[in-house]
């Protein structure tokens, strides 16, 4: 190489002594140990001050004599000084302090983002949180602005944060920098602060000589740099907010996007961070991301398919990912396949591993299991023994045997993991894939300890819903519990709304509570939890479920060889027959009820018994037969007068015998019967059996012509009914009371409450309806 005479910049001469040498930058990489990057920076004159050693050693690597690494050094150590080069020579000159400085240094816009997730779908509304909390940065915010994107593990926060940073990119002109701060990553322990604002730093090509030695004074570095940008600043997969507070500039002209599996609220508070919470994808947005990825040819064949996929996956963007590139890996293999295989949960997460650890659900929930606290860990793996939807914290704290106080301790670190979700105030839970995890890490870790949870849940659901039902229905089943398990706090009610405000946030927990009893060999719980429930789900129009969970508890009395648990199975059967007007099914069961409480010598089961056998003849218009009924039913209670159970039965015998004989024009005899069953159930606080009269008294009155007396009895009726939560017998009471509203011209009125009445009838399914629907389609619009 001619240069003789030629004074180059350092840069430039690196340049042409590695292209005389005939090496490429890779090569001289290998050679000297300098990374490719620091050796194109040097050369294009990004690096202005590389380090010493770096200098020396791509001289040694050039073949160069030492003497020309110390110049070099010099030269680049102080650029404003004149060295002595004479001992260089010619073809090796190096240039003057005056032509350095003639080559200008680029301002550094950095453009970090990753690439964007392919086939993004859904997110419709976070995008659009999103995009208003942009809008609203642009309105002079004083603050940086940041926005906190938190979930569950494979929920989709990164794909979300990076397809909105691109889509928004051209809003940051001064670049947009990104860094994955490993918070929950298989490949070792999270980023350390100082680390990621040295990559910052390195970004905006400031010298390593310059970096502080402190994280504090990096940082400050950091934000004087952002002080004037405008820029984006993506902080994915962080581990807590201690990570980040460091890497936050103070810019109101930029804005921070953070993504973590932890709560991040503590940011919130002290910076002002808008929190977004991801959670699994809705049902529509699920399919049409894998049909999007499926395409369409594959998706329109079996569309049913995808909907059951979308459901399996609990419509967890990974796993629906994970699934799509099992599919795609078998193009011929048909979608229905696949759902088998993840039909049985078990076997869920070994179906949803494709070979790539960073695409394995069971690795992805591990990352975050893994840094529980014991506590939490523990609580989480007995969490995945309940069947869901969801729990309570006081459930939960039964479930691992610990004070009320600690599970909630636990329940916060699980929420703030991002491994559970605060679904409702007080009440938890996760998808069916994390649940599937935690039955597993159970499986591992607990051994024994497993089915000791198991019965304390049941006896927590047992004993609670017992509760319940002794303050909504004091008296209508008498089965013996037993005392709970020791560590087993069952909740308690002081008032009637309380109780059914627990039973309708327990409700679907209950029916699958039942389901797991059944299979799992608690057969004494599956009956007697079933049993306990019978008057909720008779007098809620819950028909269809109290048939099916009564049918299981009846199986399950037959499998404990217990007749006292099958007769009263039995009884409630035939109850949801009567309601469902199956009476051929209603009287089976009921006869066979009444021969089990005979033999055993129940005879508050038996009287009880007689009078739902007295509703199916009266549901088929058998008034008579329904009388003849009660009536002995009525004389089986005057043989335990001292039985406070059968106080209760009584006073509902009563109010039958009033029932039927109103029907049969025996009104004087109807009202002496409504007047004593009354005065009964209000001395012995039984309030369904007091509403049930007032509604039969009303009834009376209104046969009597005394409107104004049957409105009032109407009216008690509604509102007891009303706060037991009875909504057939509150159907009834409002049909009743709206023929009274008729019978004085008062047609507003019975419109209003006819339509309510409607409503709730309508939605129980039962053919009432159709004859509430004729009365009000028979009332003259112009009346009204």
């Amino acid at each position: 190489m001619n240069t003789a005479g030629v004074r180059e910049p350092p840069g430039l001469w690196l340049r042409g002594q590695r292209i005389a040498a005939g090496l490429t930058q890779e090569d001289l990489a290998e050679r000297s140990g300098v990374s490719v990057r620091t050796i194109a920076d040097m050369e294009r004159g990004r690096t202005r001050r590389p380090y010493p050693s770096s200098v020396r050693a791509l001289i040694r690597a050039l073949g160069l004599p030492e003497a020309t690494g110390t110049e070099l050094v010099a030269r680049y150590r102080a650029p404003g000084d004149e060295p002595a080069l004479a001992a260089l020579p010619a073809a090796t000159a190096l240039p003057s302090a005056a032509e350095t400085a003639e080559v200008p240094a680029e301002p550094a816009v950095p453009r970090q983002l990753p690439t964007a997730v392919p086939y993004f779908a859904g997110r419709t509304s976070e995008l659009r949180l999103l995009d208003a909390m942009l809008s609203d940065a642009g309105r002079g915010s004083t603050g940086v602005v940041i926005s906190a994107i938190g979930g569950t593990a494979g929920v989709g926060k990164t794909a979300l944060a990076l397809n909105w940073a691109h889509r928004v990119a051209p809003n940051f002109p001064d670049g947009q920098l990104y860094a994955n701060l490993r918070g929950f990553d298989p490949a070792g322990s999270p980023a350390e602060p100082a680390d990621v604002l040295r990559g910052f730093l390195d970004a905006f090509q400031v010298h390593p000589e310059r970096f502080p030695a402190t994280t504090e004074g990096l940082a400050a570095l950091y934000r004087s740099l952002l002080a004037d940008r405008t820029m984006l600043v993506l902080l994915d997969n962080a581990a807590d907010v201690a990570q980040v507070r460091p890497l936050l500039p103070a810019s109101p002209r930029c804005l921070v996007i953070v993504t973590s599996r932890r709560e991040l609220s503590a940011l919130a508070a002290a910076e002002g961070a808008r929190l977004l919470s991801l959670d699994v994808l809705p049902e529509r947005e699920a399919i049409e991301l894998l049909a999007a990825r499926l395409g369409t040819d594959r998706a329109d064949a079996e569309p049913d398919a995808i909907t059951q996929l979308a459901t399996l996956c609990a419509r967890l963007p990974l796993a629906l990912s994970v699934i799509v590139a099992r599919a795609a890996a078998a193009p011929n293999l048909p979608l229905a396949a696949l759902v088998t295989e993840l039909t049985v949960l078990q076997g869920r997460l070994d179906a949803l591993d494709v070979g790539d650890p960073a695409a394995n659900v069971r690795t992805v929930f591990s990352l975050s299991y893994r840094h529980l606290p014991e506590a939490a860990a523990r609580m989480f793996r007995l969490l995945g023994l309940h069947p869901g939807p969801d729990i309570s914290a006081p459930a939960a704290a039964s479930l691992a045997g610990v004070p009320l106080a600690e599970a909630r301790a636990a329940l916060r670190d699980l929420t703030r993991a991002s491994l559970i979700i605060e679904s409702a105030p007080g009440r938890y839970g996760f998808h069916d894939l994390l649940r599937a995890y935690a039955a597993e890490q159970a499986a591992l870790r607990e051994g024994r300890e497993r089915r000791e949870a198991i019965h304390r849940m049941l006896d927590h659901y047992l004993h609670t819903a017992r509760r319940a039902h002794v303050v909504l229905y004091p008296g209508r089943q008498r089965v013996d519990l037993g005392r709970p398990r020791a560590l087993v706090t069952p909740e308690g009610f002081a008032a009637k709304p309380f109780a059914l405000a627990w039973l309708r946030a327990e409700y679907q927990v209950l029916l699958k509570i039942i389901d797991l009893a059944a299979r799992a060999g608690f057969d004494d719980y599956a009956w007697r939890l079933t049993v306990v429930l019978w008057t909720f789900f008779d007098v809620c129009g819950h028909w269809h479920d109290g048939t099916r969970m009564h049918r299981t508890a009846l199986e399950a009395a037959r499998r404990c060889g217990d007749q006292f648990g099958q007769a009263h199975a039995l009884r409630g059967l035939g109850t949801f027959e009567v309601m469902l007007g199956d009476y051929a099914q209603a009287h089976c069961c009921l006869a066979e009820a009444q021969e089990l409480f005979r033999r055993l010598g129940d005879t508050h089961g038996l009287a009880r018994t007689d009078l739902i056998m007295g509703q199916a003849f009266e549901f088929q218009g058998r008034h008579a037969e329904a009388l003849a009924v009660v009536k002995e039913a009525l004389r089986l209670s005057e043989t335990a007068q001292d039985d406070p159970y059968m106080q209760l039965v009584r006073a509902s015998a009563l109010n039958g015998s009033a029932w039927y004989n109103a029907h049969l024009g025996e009104l004087g005899q109807a009202r002496a019967h409504c007047t004593q069953a009354i005065e009964l159930c209000q001395s012995i606080g039984y309030s369904p059996g007091e509403a049930g009269t007032w509604d039969t008294l009303g009834f009376v009155w209104q046969r009597l012509g005394d409107h104004a007396e049957a409105t009032a009895c109407f009216l008690r009726a509604v509102a007891l009914e009303r706060e037991m939560g009875s909504r057939f017998n509150l159907a009834m009471a409002l049909a009743h009371l709206g023929d009274t509203h008729v019978s004085t011209g008062d047609l507003r009125a019975a419109r209003q409450v006819w339509a309510e009445a409607l409503t709730i009838l309508a939605d129980l399914h039962h053919p009432e309806a159709f004859e509430v629907r004729a009365k009000l389609e028979s009332l003259n619009p112009v009346a009204l």
